[in-house]
């Protein structure tokens, strides 16, 4: 049996491939052979996938393409979806129901589909329907493997004629990833983890990002966290915190300098809790473009959450509840 030491190791080694996994999954998107006559996009996903999917609009609101985008998380596709539509499964394992159930619903429906995934029963339907199907590496956790999920999404959708991210900022997302250390990580951890609530802050386009340390935060260190989403939290969240200062709690700062408001309200923020006592972790993830900061921002959710989660004597590995509540739904043959 493996120690919670070893298990930290094969994780950490997994979220270190990120690099790589951002050119493998470009490139394995951009291999597919594309549907004609799509004019709008469905994005179906759960956990990981559906992070990805909320990755993917953020990135085309900041470039400015017209095509419409949804995310749908859940087993009921909307009504509205109709043969227009490019429906993208994405499902890491290819086995989840609520994506897989989409997908068939968008079959019914004469949608154009497409998938995104390691193997499973999503690339089974795929290739009986000689679907387009991004077939990206086994072996990872679905948490580890954000990106070969978001760069093959991309790949995809710009195999339809929609240019979300260019070769460049592709390029530049590799070059900072390999500039990431697991030291980074680690460092952050070190200075919060005595504290057993962690409220993480996203302003403006970093609201997405903070969901996804929230999610890495559960997944990998067990630790009870919450999202917090600026401007909107410093009008209504802000307040709880003035009456719980007795509270062990960490607050991490997703901070975006490319935005005055989003800088004033991380500097206020900051010195609030610095005033209560209260751990302060100031976050600025790298890169020239929005693609790249999102990428490494993600890398550092994944060091940060391993190395708390090793610090608190956790197996980060561990994820056995959500494998019974799939269970369940295969006891009602919802596969």
């Amino acid at each position: 049996m493996q120690s919670v030491s070893e298990k930290v190791d094969e994780i950490l080694s997994l979220y270190d491939t990120f690099p790589y996994q951002i050119k493998k999954g470009y490139e394995v998107g951009l291999s597919i052979t594309p549907t004609e006559g799509a004019k709008r996009i469905a994005l179906c996903g759960m956990g990981g996938s559906g992070v990805t999917g909320d990755y993917i609009k953020a990135l085309a609101i900041g470039s400015g393409v017209n095509t419409p985008i949804e995310i749908i998380k859940g087993e009921k596709l909307p009504n509205w979806v109709d043969d227009s539509y490019l429906v993208i499964g994405i499902s890491y394992s290819g086995n989840t129901h609520e994506t897989l159930s989409c997908v068939r619903e968008a079959y019914r429906r004469g949608s154009r589909v497409a998938a995104v995934t390691s193997g499973g029963k999503l690339e089974k339907i795929a290739m009986e329907k000689n679907s387009p199907l991004a077939l990206i590496d086994k072996n990872y956790y679905p948490r580890t493997a954000i990106g070969l999920l978001v760069s093959a999404t991309l790949g995809v959708i710009k195999r339809h004629g929609i240019n979300i991210v260019s070769e460049e900022d592709v390029s530049d997302a590799i070059n900072i990833l390999k500039s990431t250390s697991r030291g980074e990580g680690l460092g952050i951890a070190n200075d919060i983890a005595d504290e057993n609530l962690y409220i993480i802050s996203g302003c403006g386009g970093y609201e997405i990002l903070a969901n996804r340390w929230r999610q890495e935060f559960s997944e990998n260190t067990k630790a009870i966290a919450k999202t917090e989403a600026y401007p909107e939290s410093a009008h209504n969240d802000l307040v709880v915190w003035q009456v719980r200062q007795s509270d062990k709690i960490a607050f991490i700062l997703l901070s975006s300098k490319e935005s005055k408001l989003c800088s004033i309200l991380t500097d206020f923020l900051a010195k609030t809790y610095r005033a209560q006592d209260k751990k302060v972790a100031i976050v600025n993830p790298r890169g020239n473009t929005p693609f790249s900061r999102l990428m490494q921002g993600s890398l550092l959710a994944g060091y940060v959450s391993v190395y708390l989660a090793k610090i608190k004597g956790i197996d980060p590995t561990d994820t056995s509840i959500t494998g019974q509540y799939k269970k369940e739904l295969e006891k009602e043959n919802l596969t």
